[in-house]
């Protein structure tokens, strides 16, 4: 039978909050430090047209990681759900009657994964050049993006197991094995980089083979415990596996629209910055990388706030549930701060690390001094997305993503990169951040002092919605790679 985890209905929560943000935190820093050691090395071989490829071919590679998330938030939440009724039970018996409930969710789960990966990898790989060019990429730099990116996106479905493989760990209360399956990988990675690049003088595709690697570590690890500590994994049980499909779509849908607007965001970005020359999106490559591993913290705390949100709103410990919310902006302010402070008097430094020349370090500079302070409103929308999950409004969290990169960030950017031209394409991401967390933190507030004080929060089309979806006791965050 699963083992459960912490209870998050007793204790403070700013503590529960943090210690979860922060072994959340470390595993993807691991992920995404990974990623920015990548384009170090690539760096070092001097060539800004090796840079823009992995540019080019991480946005294209985006799509594919949403889509993993999402399919991974699903999983995840109908298992943790699953468990969190098992835990109940336990509570009044020690009956394991609905144990087999927990592992045939997973097990369908990671099967789905791997029946909706494999086509889309297949299409992704043949179209990769079609959809590559309409980011902008042209010439060598478009050969070299094409290249790079059929050889990681072959591993598209591996990524999907890894994801859902440390996802179903953190719904079973395992955060700390979830977080050593990513920072192995992360090291395996690390230490292949510079062999592979340089040892072998592989160059971008040395890069790249270690990229699958590392994800075949991570998927195999986090199955390896999903299967031999919590016996979690059994055969298909067809019977059950069309009903059980519907359960997993009912989250997966909404959650792969939220996860999607992102790259699309992304995308454009990347269109408006090819229009400034190779080096405007080798400067982007690299805060792309830099951004995730400097703000890690705000993606771990996206996967905190749900486990402790939907206990507490399990438990009915409804004021708890706002404390989670109070809790979440404190740390956000908490963390920010100082790493913006920090990235202002390191940015000289970071240009000499990734060697970055012209236009390309001036665009740095500009990151480092204006934009790393936005992440501060933009993470109060990465800690009220997953409370609207854990509500049962997740179309909140959908809603509040298309507005953030679609309405927003595509107007904005347009405007930015045509009023001030690269560094426009930046702030434009950047005002389109912060007004979304505005407003998404304050219908979070809006809606969680509703809940303290016993008022309905149902929607007028929440019958409609109830009738294709399904809501239990307890929902997991999930973390993600932000954009």
């Amino acid at each position: 039978m699963a083992h459960h985890g912490t209870r998050y209905t007793e204790g403070p929560i700013f503590k529960h909050i943090s210690t979860l943000s922060i072994t959340s935190a470390i595993g993807l820093f691991a992920i995404f430090a990974v990623d920015l050691v990548d384009v170090f090395f690539i760096a070092l071989l001097g060539e800004p047209e090796l840079a823009a490829a992995v540019g080019f071919a991480g946005t294209a590679l985006f799509f594919g990681a949403a889509i993993c998330i999402g399919l991974a938030i699903a999983v995840a939440t109908v298992v943790a759900q699953a468990v969190g009724e098992e835990s109940i039970e336990d509570d009044s018996s020690d009956t394991t009657l609905t144990a087999p409930n927990s592992v045939r969710l997973a097990s369908h789960g990671l099967l789905t994964i791997v029946m909706i990966t494999v086509p889309l990898a297949i299409l992704s790989l043949i179209y990769a050049p079609w959809l590559i060019s309409l980011m902008g990429a042209e010439g060598a730099t478009l050969d070299l993006a094409v290249h790079y990116f059929r050889i990681v996106g072959a591993a598209l479905p591996v990524l999907g197991l890894a994801m859902a493989g440390t996802s179903l760990l953190r719904a079973v209360g395992e955060a700390k094995l979830s977080m050593w399956a990513t920072i192995i990988a992360g090291l395996v990675n690390a230490v292949l980089d510079p062999l592979l690049i340089f040892g072998l003088s592989l160059d971008l595709t040395g890069a790249a083979i270690a990229s699958v690697i590392s994800r075949c570590t991570a998927a195999g690890m986090a199955i390896y415990f999903i299967a031999g500590r919590h016996q979690l994994l059994q055969l298909p049980d067809w019977t059950r596996y069309f009903s059980d499909l519907k359960q997993l779509s009912g989250i997966a849908i909404p959650s792969l629209i939220t996860n999607l607007a992102g790259p699309f965001g992304a995308a454009y970005a990347t269109t408006q910055m090819a229009r400034f020359g190779t080096d405007a999106v080798a400067a982007a490559a690299v805060i792309g990388r830099i951004t995730p591993v400097a703000f890690a913290g705000l993606y771990g705390l996206s996967g905190a706030v749900g486990p402790v949100a939907s206990q507490n709103m399990g438990a009915k410990q409804w004021h708890r549930v706002r404390q989670t919310l109070l809790a979440s902006g404190l740390f956000v302010s908490l963390y920010v701060v100082p790493v913006a402070i920090g990235m202002f008097f390191l940015k000289d430094i970071l240009v000499n690390v990734f060697d970055l020349q012209g236009e390309a370090a001036e665009l740095l500079r500009f990151y480092c001094t204006f934009i790393v302070i936005s992440y501060w409103l933009f993470g109060l929308q990465l800690a009220a997305n997953p409370m609207f999950t854990a509500l049962r409004h997740p179309g909140f969290a959908t809603v509040s993503n298309i507005a953030r990169d679609l309405c927003l960030g595509i107007p904005l950017v347009y405007l930015g990169s045509s009023l001030f031209g690269a560094p426009g394409v930046l702030g434009g991401q950047a005002i389109g951040n912060m007004i979304a967390g505005i407003i998404a933190f304050s219908v979070a507030l809006w809606l969680t002092s509703r809940v303290e004080r016993g008022l309905s929060i149902n929607l007028p089309f929440d019958a409609l919605k109830n009738s294709l979806t399904f809501h239990r006791a307890v929902v997991p965050g999930v973390q993600h790679r932000g954009d």
